[in-house]
């Protein structure tokens, strides 16, 4: 639903100058839920990871819209 929401909102906001892209992140070590990371979650994607590609994204040039970024951890448990 929240992928097909957004890309009805790209859609409509593109002609507007407006980028909407949709991330959708496999396992990261967040504190979401209460879960405290620790050396056992060392192999998900780390916060500051999705801060990357969320600044790459805002540096796209303007002729240029990745409507969705789908990022899974590389090595898994």
């Amino acid at each position: 639903g929240v992928v097909g929401f957004s890309q009805a909102i790209m859609i409509d906001l593109r002609k507007d100058g407006i980028k909407v892209t949709t991330i959708m992140p496999g396992s990261v070590a967040t504190e979401f839920g209460g879960h405290i990371p620790s050396d056992k979650d060392a192999w998900k994607i780390q916060p500051e990871d999705i801060g990357q590609i969320v600044s790459d994204l805002i540096k796209m040039p303007a002729r240029t819209l990745p409507s969705k970024v789908e990022v899974r951890p590389s090595m898994p448990a």
